[in-house]
């Protein structure tokens, strides 16, 4: 009853679409349940004020209400679809007691696109350790979101057929959806998990291997591949220690020039995560702004500065999520004894004097 006379004090006001359909509000009455609330509110409740659904513009039929959540902030009752809306469909936000009140969202049609190919697959090089946490793909416009893709990536094992079922079935995309992380599942890689005992683990020492990808991978607009993609890798010696810096070897630039700043590593550096993780600060204290970039398979990194460096000392931060290809990070090894379990390192630094 509460909620039925809620709806009504909502008087003709539709709910609203932003401008990237991203989310859709309703302004709250003065009389609102819901007004001196701020946070999540239940599904359920919400949706008897206002609900979205998918509108067939041919039947004139609205589906049922999407799923997503609600929440009040300021004012306003705001629902978030769990999922992004579908390019080329139509949406309508109706109140619940007052179908002929709604608001409606058309998406634009996804772009038409140039046929995608794959430009990069990380790790760079062939040699890689038999406990390989996951290959990152590089993709030369935007993909579709679907599971589907976890069946038309394979490894083909060194008789050419596929190992079965290597990876975790979860979709960890950028946010244009042009690069996949595409993990081995952590149970086929640690050491005594029952799934690595019954199963095996995906890569064995000693082994050659071929990432292939299917052209029938499908891209944002619906269209397949250019082309299938495979990438042969050997499997060596696994690496389940914690990521050392003080073995990585440090080549200073000159004074008064741009040269690049180098970083050797002792093992190959996941890049991405290595961009999130370093800063470089000068004498000052200040940040260096720059350009950096990945080379020698990951085995190399080098920093060029958008300013001459100076004569001084400086400090390289290092955060504790660098990782190298099997996980392993500055923080912790990704397989942690808890019999000689030590304490998670935090960020590290490393020092360099220009002079």
């Amino acid at each position: 009853m509460i909620i039925s006379l809620l709806a009504a004090l909502l008087v003709a006001m539709p709910p609203s679409f932003d401008s990237l359909g991203s989310e859709v509000k309703l302004a709250l009455s003065s009389n609102s349940i819901f007004k001196n609330k701020v946070g999540p509110v239940g599904f359920d409740q919400a949706a008897e004020i206002f609900f979205v659904g998918l509108f067939n513009s041919e039947t004139k039929k609205i589906g049922a209400p999407m799923f997503g959540s609600y929440k009040v902030r300021i004012g306003e009752l705001v629902f978030t679809p769990s999922q992004p809306f579908s390019a080329g469909n139509t949406y309508r936000a109706y109140l619940t007691n007052a179908l002929n009140i709604f608001s409606e969202y058309k998406v634009p049609p996804a772009t038409i696109q140039d046929q995608v190919t794959v430009i990069r697959v990380y790790p760079s090089g062939n040699q890689v350790p038999a406990n390989l946490l996951k290959f990152t793909i590089l993709f030369s416009g935007p993909m579709r979101q679907s599971k589907a893709i976890f069946d038309a990536i394979e490894l083909l094992g060194p008789d050419g057929k596929p190992v079965d079922d290597p990876w975790r079935r979860t979709e960890l995309w950028n946010d244009n959806d042009t690069r996949l992380t595409l993990w081995f599942h952590p149970g086929r890689v640690k050491m005594g998990v029952n799934l690595r005992e019954q199963l095996g683990p995906p890569l064995e020492p000693g082994k050659a291997y071929t990432l292939k990808i299917a052209k029938k991978v499908l891209d944002a607009s619906g269209k397949e591949l250019a082309a299938d993609f495979q990438k042969k890798i050997i499997a060596g010696p696994e690496v389940r220690e914690r990521i050392d810096p003080t073995k990585w070897k440090i080549v200073s630039p000159s004074m008064n020039s741009k040269e690049s700043l180098n970083i050797h590593f002792n093992f190959p550096i996941d890049p991405i995560l290595f961009s999130r993780e370093v800063a470089i600060f000068g004498p000052t204290g200040r940040k260096i702004l720059g350009k950096s970039i990945m080379l020698n398979d990951e085995k190399s990194w080098a920093f060029i500065p958008q300013e001459d460096w100076q004569q001084g000392d400086y400090v390289i931060h290092l955060g504790g999520e660098v990782a190298d290809l099997a996980g392993n990070t500055i923080s912790r090894p990704f397989e942690i004894n808890l019999e000689s379990f030590e304490p998670l390192q935090k960020m590290q630094k490393l020092r360099f004097t220009i002079k």
